[in-house]
This record gives structure tokens, sequence and C-alpha cells, in this order.
């Protein structure tokens, strides 16, 4: 009995301890396998997080991209619309100039008929000769002039459009250095060369062709002329004054913004020794581009002294193209053979003073 009793009692705690380890290792089995679906829980989150974070850097990264796209973008609109605002406005001051003038030298055109007759009996045939320095003339191999500074700043006035005795004498008048520019010979001012022997300096007014313009002179050369006509025309000129090297436009609008035609007409000046002077009657003139391809200065008006036929417009346009000489060196003016022109330049005398006077070929050398 004793015995069953121990057999028993060993049994039961056996099955204990077994129970016991069988717990123990239960326990202990949970705790691993709870620590294990933990640290994955952990580890897919810290993916998710960092697979967030990623695409939250992506987006800034390409918000940022197109913040600096669109602000480039912005910028170029800016700086488009601003370069084309200041263009129009510099086109429009240009294209008020040019059919002011374009007005002006119609005008001037009926003006200059009147006298001729009288040129027709007062003209002398012992005229002196135009007295120009030799080494002023061009020629074929001496095409390049070079821009000589002033002690003084220096102002050339051009007076456009002479053609005729009443003109020359007007002009002499005044008693001022300026240039007289005259329109090649034909039949309704035959005489200007005998007339330009009169002045040390003189230019001539060559004829181009205008956008719009009624009463054309005669000659008048068009973008679409042949080069030999081009040629055949500045080699007229070349004859009637064989001193002569600066020629400026008459009008000339559509004839100096064609490149095609503007090239012709620098090779025919090229060939017998001519400096070409933009009147800028337009804003588009290709004579600037095509002086630099020629090795030439370009040479350019700055003022039209008379637009308005009236005194004191024109005593204002004298006092602007002397200050302009007066800041930059140099500056040239335009103006017409007219009455009140000339007695505005007279009436502006002391203030000429305070600049030098000159022709050209004392810039231009």
């Amino acid at each position: 009995m004793k015995t069953i009793n121990i057999s028993k009692i060993l049994l039961i705690f056996f099955i204990i301890a077994v129970g016991i380890v069988v717990l123990f290792y239960g326990v202990l089995y949970f705790q691993q396998e709870r620590q294990i679906v933990k640290s994955q829980d952990d580890n897919s989150s810290n993916e998710h997080n960092i697979t967030f974070i990623q695409e939250n850097k992506e987006v800034n990264i390409d918000n940022n991209d197109l913040n600096v796209v669109l602000e480039s973008e912005k910028f170029d609109f800016l700086d488009k619309n601003i370069s084309e605002i200041l263009s129009l406005n510099e086109k429009s001051e240009d294209n008020k100039t040019i059919e002011q003038n374009l007005n002006e030298e119609q005008k001037m055109s009926d003006l200059s008929e009147y006298a001729q007759i009288e040129d027709d009996i007062k003209l002398d045939n012992n005229i002196t000769k135009q007295k120009v320095p030799d080494d002023y003339v061009l020629n074929n191999n001496q095409h390049t002039l070079i821009q000589i500074k002033q002690e003084k700043p220096s102002l050339a006035i051009i007076i456009d459009d002479m053609a005729n005795s009443t003109q020359v004498k007007m002009l002499k008048n005044t008693k001022l250095k300026l240039i007289p520019s005259f329109f090649p010979p034909d039949k309704r001012h035959p005489h200007t060369a005998e007339l330009a022997k009169e002045f040390d300096f003189f230019m001539v007014h060559l004829p181009l062709a205008a956008i719009k313009y009624d009463k054309a002179e005669l000659n008048t050369l068009e973008p679409n002329d042949a080069r030999e006509k081009i040629f055949k025309r500045i080699a007229y000129i070349k004859e009637k004054f064989p001193n002569l090297i600066f020629i400026n436009n008459h009008t000339g609008s559509l004839f100096t913004s064609d490149e095609k035609a503007m090239k012709n007409l620098f090779d025919a000046f090229s060939e017998y020794g001519f400096i070409f002077v933009d009147s800028k009657t337009i804003g588009n003139s290709k004579a600037s581009k095509l002086a630099k391809v020629y090795n030439q200065p370009y040479i350019a008006r700055d003022i039209f002294l008379d637009n308005e036929d009236d005194i004191e417009y024109i005593k204002k346009q004298i006092m602007q193209v002397v200050k302009r000489a007066k800041d930059r060196g140099f500056a040239i003016a335009i103006a017409h053979p007219k009455k009140n022109t000339f007695e505005a330049l007279m009436q502006s005398k002391e203030l000429l003073q305070s600049v030098q006077l000159v022709y050209l070929n004392e810039i231009y050398k």
C-alpha cells in the first residue's frame, strides 16, 4: 500500500514536471513568434514610411522643378514682352519721324521747281570748280574712312534738296558752314552739277524709292532695279561730280530697307569711291549692317530740323542737336532750303558758336 502510493506520487510529480517544462517552452515559443511578428510589422511600417518619404521627396522635387521651369518661363515671357514693348515704342517713334520726313520731302519737291527758269538765265559757266584735297578722294583701292575726333563738339548740318540758284543764294546768305546736298542733274533741275562747284564741300542727294510718295524724283532707284542699272546711275553721278565723296538718300524708305538692293548700291559706291550717308527715312535701314561688311563707318542723320515749317520749332530742334553734339562729341542734322529754316539757323548763331560746324570730310578721313 505504501509502495503504491509512492509510485503514484512520483508519477504525479513527473507529469507535473513535464507539464511545467512543456508550458515553459510553450510560453517561450509564443514570445518568440510574437517578437518576429512585431519585428515584421515594424519593418513593414518602416518600409512604408521610407516609401512615403521618398514619394514626398519626389513630389517636392517635381514641384521644385516645375516651379523653376515656371519661373524661367515667366521671366522669358516678361523679357520677351518688355523687348517687344520697347521695340514697338522705338518703331513708333521712327515711324512718326519717317512720316513727317516723307511729308516734308513731298512739299520740297514742289518748292524746288519755281526758280529753275531763273537758273537757266543766271547760270555762269565759269563757276569755280570744287576744291577738295586729293587725299579725300577715294578710289577702287581706298574705300575705308576713319572718324577723326575733334577738340570741340562738332555739328554737321546738311541742307537737302538743293536744286537751283535761289536756294544756293539763301544758303550762302546765312554765312554759316552748312553742307548743300544737290539732286543729280535731270530735266527738272539740270544745273546742279555746275551749282555744286560754287562750294568747297558738297554732297549729292540720291533719290531712292519710298514706301509711299506721290511725287518721286526722276530716275529714282527702285529695289527691283537690275544691278547694271544701279551701277550705271552711280557712274553717271561720278561723271557729273568727279570729286564727290558723300551721298545721302532722298526719301528711300522702301529701298534702304531692302538688303539686296542696298548691297548692289554699296557695291556701286565701292566701285566709284563713294560713301553712303543714311538719312534714316525708315527705322530698319540696312545701311548700318552693310557699312560694317564694307569696312566703312556708319554715318547717319541724328535729327531733322524742319519737319514743321515753323521758326520756333526749328530753333528747338537746333537746340536738341547741339545738345547731342555736346553729349557725344559729334552730331548730324538734316534740313531743307526753306526761308524759315535759314531764318531759324541765323537766329541760332550764338548757340551754334558753342559747337564747331564742320563738313563731313573734316570728321571722316
